[in-house]
């Protein structure tokens, strides 16, 4: 049983995981996501929260964390609110979504590594998603975009 569960999650990612690598060039297709999909333009919180839930999806972190329920990694929602009095936290998790690691949430994870996203995902959009995790604090609900 403990087999079938192993192989199943790894199918599972291997799918979700798919989208990630299609054809084409890596480099026109970054080019493509990066100014295609932006949350710095939302004129609402509901705009600025969809537009951030898209760049997740694009990018590939929607395979593992949602905002209210974590898959694999913790919920966004736990991320901010463990984050939320860090007045460094914003640099820290820029930093771990481009490298990777573990250890914060190991007993969510059951030791599950979060993989270094960069350069596959671009730092403009690891930012925008940082301060979309960040802002899911204030309220329980993002702010409208800066």
């Amino acid at each position: 049983m403990k087999y079938f569960f192993g192989v199943l999650l790894a199918c599972a990612f291997a799918v979700s995981m798919a989208g990630c690598s299609g054809g084409g060039d890596p480099a026109e297709m970054k080019r493509e996501l990066s100014g295609s999909v932006s949350n710095k333009k939302a004129k609402s919180a509901q705009e600025y929260y969809d537009k951030s839930v898209e760049l997740a999806r694009l990018n590939g972190c929607w395979a593992c964390h949602h905002v209210k329920q974590g898959l694999i990694g913790p919920s966004w929602q736990a991320v901010s609110e463990h984050y939320k009095d860090d007045p460094n936290a914003r640099q820290w998790l820029i930093d771990k979504v481009k490298n990777g690691g573990s250890g914060v949430w190991n007993k969510i994870t059951s030791g599950a590594v979060m993989p270094a996203n960069s350069p596959r995902v671009s730092d403009e959009h690891i930012a925008e998603l940082v301060d979309f995790i960040l802002s899911l604090a204030k309220d329980g609900k993002p702010p409208k975009s800066k």
